[in-house]
């Protein structure tokens, strides 16, 4: 047990450069790997996926969120021709999740640009059949969570705001019955779990065997970087003590 904690430490340190934080799954989108590639850790087989005028495709440059630890490179799918354009990705996890009485921790960072459509439009996470990021209906504007489909839909109160990155984490605590989900909208990296969230506990997930990336676009466009799921908030919110990193985070936002 200790040797593969270490393990998976070494390949933290390796993948993130920065202190053990030892999330159960990595995806960083690193460069040298295309968007179906068999990058990261704690999944089982590549990326795949499909899309209809569109898909997924890598970037080199990284989501860079102040003082949070990442790894160059990030998925982007635009809008194209002017019409609906849907890209999905889909890779299997390596153990699944969701037993009773347990509790994992999911994070990734989320940025739309362009101009918000007032059609069915959204992108984000889909965890086991819950949604994470901006929805297609209801509070169209904000970040939610929401069962896969709109439904049960919670809106956090913050904004999803083109050209404005953002940090969401989700505190799956999965129980006999319905499970509870809380969501934390741009938490600083490095400090404690926030007090208080927006929850939502009308769904049974059930067994989450993989992790669903969507995005439904007609105007806007929305890249995402540095999926990582862990057993405690700090797995998943890891704070980068380069400083490098913190500098050329405040060079890119300028």
């Amino acid at each position: 047990m200790i040797f593969r904690l270490l393990t998976r430490c070494a390949i933290a340190l390796l993948a993130l450069g920065g202190l053990c934080a030892a999330p159960l799954v990595y995806e960083g989108f690193t460069p040298s790997f295309p968007v179906f590639a068999n990058g990261g850790f704690g999944f089982n087989g590549p990326w795949t996926g499909s899309a209809l005028y569109g898909s997924f495709t890598p970037g080199e440059g990284s989501l860079c969120y102040s003082r949070l630890q990442s790894n160059p490179g990030s998925i982007s799918a635009s809008p194209m021709n002017g019409a609906q354009t849907v890209a999905f990705a889909q890779r299997n996890l390596a153990a699944p999740l969701g037993t009773d009485n347990t509790t994992v921790y999911l994070s990734f960072l989320i940025e739309p640009s362009g101009t918000l459509s007032t059609q069915d439009e959204y992108y984000g996470i889909d965890f086991g059949g819950l949604f994470i990021g901006k929805p297609g209906m209801g509070a169209m504007q904000q970040y939610v969570i929401e069962t896969y489909g709109g439904a049960g839909q919670v809106p956090s109160g913050k904004s999803a705001t083109p050209g404005r990155l953002a940090l969401l984490v989700v505190k799956a605590h999965f129980l006999p019955g319905n499970d509870q989900f809380t969501l934390y909208v741009d938490p600083t990296p490095g400090q404690p779990e926030p007090a208080t969230g927006v929850t939502k506990a009308d769904l049974d997930v059930g067994l989450v065997t993989a992790v669903d990336i969507w995005s439904v676009t007609f105007s806007s466009s929305v890249t995402i970087d540095e999926i990582r799921i862990g057993t405690t908030y700090a797995d998943v919110v890891p704070a980068s003590t380069s400083i490098l990193s913190t500098l050329t985070c405040i060079v890119e936002g300028l």
